[in-house]
Order: C-alpha cells, then structure tokens, then sequence
C-alpha cells in the first residue's frame, strides 16, 4: 500500500516519503517465520524493513510531519492516541470500530485478506506498478489468509478469489498455488527453538477490564504436547508476571493426519484460583457458538485443560466472551456497592472494554459482531504531509483461518501487547535505510 501511494501520489511535495512500518519491534519479528518466508522468496531482506521501534512517530507528529494510514487494522492503541490527527486514511477488511469520529477516507470490506483490497485498488487505479515481486507478496498473502481458497473451510470470498486469479493470469509463473500454501503453512507451525515465551507472543491478544490482564494465545501445537513442556508452569509464572497478566488462556491448534480439520483444545493458567475458575466457568457456559469444553487431566494445579468440541469456535468467537465478562466483573467492582443493579445495567449499557490495551468493544458490538452490514467506501486520500504506511501487526493468524467469513475485530498488539518497544533508535541507520529503499534524499533535521 506504501509504494502505491509513493508512485500515484502526486500532490506529495518533493522531499515527502512514503513508508511502511511494521507495527512490531524489530527483536519480534523472527517470530513470523511465514512471513520471513514469503519476504526471501520475494528477494526481501529484513534490513530494508522499517520496525515501530526505529522511527518516532510522536515527534513527526509533534514537527507536523506526519500523514499516517492504518492497515489491517482500523483502531489506534490507546499508547498511540495522540497520533489521532495524523490520520488520513484506513484500508481494512475487520468490523469498524472507534471510527466515528475520522471522516477521512475508509476502505473496508469484509475479505478473507486486506491485501485483497490492497490488490484491487492498485490493479484499477495503477496496474503499471505491479511487477512479479509485487505480485508474489500480495498472492502469498491472499493465499495464505484465505487457507488456498478452500471452498471447504469457507473463509475465501468472490472477491478474494478474483484477485487471486488476476495475478496468475498475469504473472503465470508465480508459484502454484497449493505448494505455496503448504510451505507458508509450514512454517508457521514451526515451533523450533523457540521457548514458552516466544510461543505465547507468537500471537497473542491481551483482554482487559479494569486491573485484570488475560493474555489469549494461539499455540501452534497439542495440548499434550503444550502441557509436557519442561518447566511450564513456572514459565507460565514468570510470563505473567513479565507482562503485568492475571491469567493466560492457551488457544492450542494442531490437525488431524492427513486433513485439515483442525483440533482445538484450550488451557487456563492463573496462580490465582479465583481467576482461573471464573475464566473457566464463562468459557464453559458460553454460548453463540458454544466452545463445547470437556475437562482433561492436566498434570498441573494451576493450568486447567479442556478438549474443545466445537472447532468452529475460534479465538475470535470467543474473545468478545471474555471481554464482556471482563467488563461485567469490572463494573461490579466499581459500581454495585454505589448504586445498585439498576444502575450497574445502565453504566453497562455504555461502558468500553479495552482488547489489547487498544480496542474498545462496546456492549453493542458484542452482540452484532458477525453482523455484514458495514459500509463499503473506496477512495483515495491526497495530502502534503509525510506519509506513514503503519501496518498491522497481524499477518493473519490460524485461528481466524477455520471460521466464517466475517473477519474479528483486529488485535492491536497481538505480538507484543504487554512488551515494552526495545530502547531509542539509530537516527543515521534510519536515514541510511531511507536512502537504500528509494534513493531519497531529504531533510530530516530535528528529529
């Protein structure tokens, strides 16, 4: 979406740059080996990747230089709302939310990939710019989102479908297809080396409700196999403790021989009885779809199991479940010794719960979150600012892969929610990388 922009935008003054970032520290992106994947196939190096922790945003932002444009997600996190002014333009295919008060330009619609709508709008408005590089970087992604297109799974679209065949017709050697999905597929299943951490950050999303933190993660692997990892519990201690959690809820998936039907089973870590048994009660006794939990044996007091009987029931089904939870037990805190239950149900009635620190979730769009009936608006925005291409850091996940074709609302952190940004960045690495990607000589003085 960036290099579209850099090449069509023509009322960019001259020494304006178009960049995108990656909405994740550089130290976490190992983590993505799908996505580093994709990259070296494409003939990409991570060093010519810009990282949230490299360039500072709030100054440009302070220095009126900055023009910034959400991708695959549609909600700043709460660390970022100062950047609201900068706001020029959204492109995402999640449920809109906390968008009322940007009239700028969004395009949404509900796709299996953004890079779908990223695609369209370059093949109608500058079919010029796409070369096979271009091409390889939004197929393997449309590929991989839409699970090979699988008429099975259900999560590709018409539409998604459509790009998808653009490409081949004009790129005929790009890779087929099938193989190219497996590999990607491949390695994002590839846990090797990596500790119960770094499996845990892989792709994680915090719910929060006034002083309760629960860390929701996707675990590419059994429960088994999760529950015998060496030290797990005090691992899944200290985890909570490094990241300011109460709870973690382990979403694991693997797939049965030969398939792709998934298997999903769940663990609930707390040190705290009381918040393990609570998150445990709400999940059993959810509804809409219904998890269909039955208790297995763990070998720890703290970690709760479950076999989950519903594979349809993904994190995303089951996210707006805990949140409101989150949200009632909050409010009960806060209000039932003041004003009763009468008024509690109204506050409720009002009332915002934080997913990942970032994304408000209202009592409303609880209820009507599978609801298609979203607008769908495609322009382009001008601007003289310096423009930033902030992406999401959700490259799609599994779990999302298996279920309907309504996309969640966005996870804002979800590799790194909880994890401090790694310290200050190097000014003239930046500015040399700058000069790499385009050749851009500019003024950056004061930053």
């Amino acid at each position: 979406m960036a290099y579209f922009l850099s090449k069509t935008s023509s009322s960019l003054p001259g020494g304006s740059l178009v960049l995108p970032v990656l909405n994740v520290p550089r130290s976490q992106f190992h983590l993505r080996a799908d996505v580093l994947l994709l990259l070296r196939e494409a003939g990409n190096t991570t060093e010519t990747l810009v990282f949230r922790d490299e360039v500072d945003l709030a100054r440009l932002h302070g220095d009126r230089r900055l023009a910034l444009t959400l991708v695959d997600h549609n909600v700043l996190p709460s660390t970022d709302s100062g950047l609201k002014g900068a706001l020029v333009e959204i492109i995402d295919h999640h449920q809109l939310e906390g968008t009322t008060s940007f009239s700028g330009p969004v395009t949404m619609e509900t796709v299996a990939s953004c890079t779908t709508l990223v695609t369209e709008r370059i093949l109608s408005r500058a079919p010029e710019i796409l070369d096979r590089q271009l091409a390889l970087l939004l197929y393997g992604v449309m590929v991989v989102d839409s699970v090979n297109l699988s008429p099975r799974v259900g999560r590709g679209t018409v539409k998604d479908s459509q790009m998808v065949q653009l490409l081949q017709t004009q790129f005929p050697d790009l890779p087929h297809r099938g193989a190219l999905h497996t590999s990607l597929h491949t390695a994002k299943f590839n846990l090797s080396g990596l500790s119960t951490e770094q499996i845990l950050l892989k792709d994680m999303i915090v719910v929060a409700g006034g002083d309760v933190r629960v860390a929701v993660s996707i675990v590419y692997m059994s429960l088994d196999l999760f529950l015998r990892r060496e030290n797990l519990q005090p691992d899944l201690c200290d985890f909570c403790q490094s990241h300011q959690l109460d709870a973690v809820v382990a979403m694991t998936i693997s797939f049965k021989d030969q398939s792709d039907e998934p298997v999903r089973q769940l663990a609930v870590y707390s040190s705290s009885s009381q918040y393990r048994q609570e998150i445990s009660y709400t999940l059993l006794n959810t509804c809409g779809p219904a998890p269909c939990l039955s208790p297995v044996s763990s070998p720890y007091e703290d970690i709760l199991a479950y076999h989950q009987g519903n594979a349809l029931a993904s994190r995303r089904k089951l996210l707006p479940v805990l949140t409101h939870f989150l949200s009632n037990r909050w409010q009960t805190e806060v209000h039932c010794g003041a004003g009763g239950e009468e008024e509690l149900e109204d506050q409720l009635d009002q009332s915002d719960v934080m997913i990942s620190d970032t994304f408000p979730i209202s009592k409303e769009s609880l209820a009507d979150l599978d609801e298609d009936r979203l607008p769908h608006v495609y322009s382009a925005s001008r601007h003289h600012r310096r423009r930033v291409q902030l992406g999401a850091e959700d490259y799609g996940n599994v779990e999302e892969e298996y279920c309907s074709r309504t996309m969640p609302p966005p996870p804002m952190n979800s590799l790194v929610d909880g994890c401090p940004l790694d310290g200050g960045f190097n000014q003239e690495a930046l500015l040399e990388k700058f000069s790499r990607m385009g050749g851009v000589e500019e003024e950056w003085s004061g930053q």
